[in-house]
């Protein structure tokens, strides 16, 4: 148990002793005053109608006997008044205007007879004799709530809650004295202690201003702690100037990117640096007491053996290390005291690495499709690969140290090379499709990528790299591409690009993808154009339409050409709203008139709209359905749209 402890709970039971035995004691007297004060003056009433009521008794005159008590029923906590006759009978009951009192049991019957009176939980009852020429003619009792002996208790508790408080507030204060005199300064002192046990003792210092013996015993402490201070500083300084001139010999060698390794003429490391960790992977605990030749195994074990047998000194010996497939770079010195040898190690396996880099480079470089030119600050071509003389017409040194404008005189990158210089600056980079004339005059659509290479940051000069890429064939593939897809008449998308984007469509998952529309349009007269003005017109009036339709849809959506004069919408995302819509506006726009050679062209469009849910599958069952409804159209009277939904089919 703390200090603490062992303080608060004495000051916790005094002043619960003195509460319980000061309150307990005038609690009680309290109670047995108020309760014989209400007592003696519930009798002084009963005597003062006892006179009045002996007449009222012997003449047996009940009315006037209720007239005396009737001044004694109205006193206040009165509740019931009762006067018995000669013959212990009940001869006037009067009961009071408050709560019903009870009739006293055989025990409170015991008490009012040998007392006079009795209390019972709630009422206090008093029993008074009628005295007539020395005889009891009559008995009174008197029945009173005990209000008051509840508010005298209630009176005696809060003067115990106020005594409480004042015996905490004491005790607090008492309390809070010892703890600041006595207490705090012991705990300080411990807790000092404390701290220089465990070696936390820099900076203990205990404040405590009072002259009597423990002021002495924490000023002691304070003088000896004072000393201690002086002392590690001394020592800690002496520590810090041994650890300075250890720290620069170590820094120096650590600092070296060489692996320095000492070891004796058995190969035994007696001592390495932190390169010599990184160079061959090994932590420290590794490398202690661990020989050279496990770190260095070469296929000639018998060169290394030989330098440490003989304390041979050598400079620049190439070595393959099998393990980690190194090449090494090693030099020794003999050390003049112990007769060790300092090996000094370099790995040149990123250098080796680099240059090969540089070999395999320059093969890219020569091999590579795109051509490449390279030009310096000044705009004079520095290389080139095989891939631009096949473009420029011209040999490797016929551009090699030429003006790259004055030499490639290539009108569209020379037009775009200002722009080019200020993206260049702004952004390192610049990209674009450019179309040039070859040797062969032929025109050659190019992709050209300009990079910018930095040599040095600090004078602002820089080099630009010059990829270019023969576009000709990748053009190629996308005009069949767009050949195969798309209506050569109107330049919508083609009945198979149509089907692999609804196959497509459908075949994705449900939380991939929302609901979407098929509109199915056929046009109504356009087989009378055709007989009457020549196919020719019928070619103009389909161009008109499929510029309608185009005008009428979103990025999003597909147009189709199906065959003939029917086509094909693919609206995603779609709802009944925007379907609707969308029909509405290519009836308006697709029934307006055309004019072709001063005549005025007239078609109308039937429509038939599927709306597709996310869990429909079948992409054949999904056009039936909108050229069924298309049809359903044409059957209602042409010139109108039949949307089509899973359960549902209306007029729009």
């Amino acid at each position: 148990m703390s200090l603490r402890a062992k303080l608060i709970w004495p000051i916790l039971v005094f002043i619960t002793a003195i509460f319980v035995a000061s309150k307990g004691y005038t609690s009680y007297t309290a109670y047995q005053s108020s309760k014989h004060e209400l007592v003696e003056q519930t009798r002084k009433l009963i005597n003062n109608v006892s006179y009045s009521i002996k007449d009222a008794l012997t003449t047996k005159n009940k009315r006037k006997a209720q007239t005396i008590l009737a001044d004694l029923i109205e006193q206040p906590n009165v509740s019931r008044v009762k006067l018995y006759d000669r013959a212990n009978e009940p001869f006037v009951v009067l009961e009071g205007s408050g709560e019903s009192a009870p009739v006293p049991n055989q025990n409170e019957r015991s008490k009012l007879d040998a007392l006079g009176y009795a209390l019972s939980a709630k009422f206090l009852y008093v029993l008074e004799p009628i005295i007539h020429e020395g005889h009891v003619i009559g008995l009174i009792r008197v029945t009173l709530s005990h209000i008051p002996i509840i508010n005298a208790q209630h009176s005696l508790l809060k003067d115990a809650g106020i005594l409480l408080l004042i015996l905490a507030a004491g005790g607090i204060i008492f309390y809070i004295t010892i703890d600041r005199i006595i207490l705090r300064p012991l705990l300080d002192l411990n807790g000092a202690i404390q701290d220089v046990t465990f070696g936390n003792a820099s900076h203990v210092q205990i404040r405590h201003h009072s002259k009597d013996e423990l002021g002495e015993v924490i000023h002691a402490f304070n003088r000896m702690m004072t000393k201690l201070r002086k002392r590690e500083k001394q020592r800690q300084h002496s520590l810090a100037t041994l650890e300075q001139k250890r720290a620069f010999s170590e820094e120096v060698i650590e600092s070296i990117q060489y692996a320095l390794v000492i070891t004796d003429n058995l190969g035994t490391i007696i001592h390495s640096n932190a390169a010599t960790q990184h160079i061959f992977q090994k932590t420290p605990e590794t490398l202690e007491n661990a020989n050279i030749r496990d770190l260095i195994k070469t296929k000639m074990p018998n060169e290394l053996s030989q330098i440490l047998s003989r304390c041979l000194e050598c400079d620049d010996i190439h070595l393959q290390n099998i393990d980690n497939e190194q090449q090494l770079s090693l030099a020794t010195r003999r050390l003049s005291n112990h007769g060790y040898l300092l090996f000094a190690i370099q790995d040149i396996t990123e250098i080796d690495e680099a240059m090969n880099r540089q070999r395999v480079a320059g093969r890219v470089f020569e091999a590579s499709q795109d051509g490449l030119i390279v030009l310096n600050h000044k705009g004079v071509i520095t290389m080139v690969n095989p891939a631009v003389t096949k473009l420029v017409g011209l040999e490797i040194d016929q551009l090699v140290g030429q003006s790259f404008i004055q030499t490639i005189r290539w009108r569209k990158l020379q037009e775009m090379m200002p722009s080019i210089i200020e993206s260049i600056e702004n952004y390192g980079v610049w990209q674009g499709e450019v179309i040039e004339q070859n040797h062969l005059g032929l025109l050659v659509p190019m992709f050209a990528r300009v990079n910018r290479i930095v040599k040095c940051e600090d004078n602002g000069f820089y080099d630009l790299v010059i990829i270019l890429t023969d576009l000709s064939n990748a053009k190629e593939m996308e005009r069949l591409e767009y050949l195969a897809h798309h209506d050569a008449l109107t330049g919508l998308a083609n009945r198979s690009k149509f089907h692999l984007e609804l196959e497509d469509l459908v075949q994705r998952s449900g939380y991939q993808r929302d609901e979407f529309a098929v509109l199915y349009l056929d046009l109504d007269g356009f087989k009378e154009i055709n007989d009457t003005y020549g196919h020719d017109a019928g070619d103009e009036v389909l161009k008109r339409v499929a510029d309608r339709l185009t005008s009428a849809t979103r990025h999003s959506d597909l147009i189709a050409r199906l065959s003939g004069d029917e086509f094909v919408m693919l609206v995603n995302p779609a709802n009944q709203k925007v379907v609707t819509r969308i029909a509405e506006q290519l009836l308006e726009s697709i029934c307006a008139p055309i004019e072709y050679k001063g005549n005025e062209l007239k078609v109308g469009v039937s429509i038939g709209v599927k709306l597709v849910g996310v869990n429909e599958r079948d992409a054949t069952r999904i056009l039936k359905s909108a050229d069924t409804a298309m049809y359903q159209a044409k059957k209602a009277g042409k010139g109108q749209a039949i949307l089509m939904g899973c359960e549902l089919q209306e007029t729009v």
